[in-house]
């Protein structure tokens, strides 16, 4: 059970760290600067690009970092 439940907030922290991967990568390299174009006055485009295996790596870290904490945080100590 405890294996399970590490398992589980692993799978938690990949989804996380694979959603902030992406906003801080691919969102804000694009809204970022269209927003102070816009403020300023001024025209312009923006551009980014991501590779899913940049997205794997951040999951995988996300996921052995959680599942670690959820072993530490659920193992019952007597």
């Amino acid at each position: 059970m405890l294996y399970l439940k590490s398992s589980l907030v692993g799978i938690g922290g990949a989804i996380v760290a694979a959603s902030l991967w992406i906003v801080v990568t691919f969102v804000l390299p694009i809204v970022m600067p269209m927003l102070v174009n816009q403020m300023l006055g001024r025209g312009g485009a923006s551009g980014a690009s991501i590779t899913s295996d940049s997205i794997l790596l951040a999951a995988l870290i996300g996921f052995i970092a959680a599942a670690g904490w959820g072993l530490r945080r659920f193992r019952v100590v007597h």
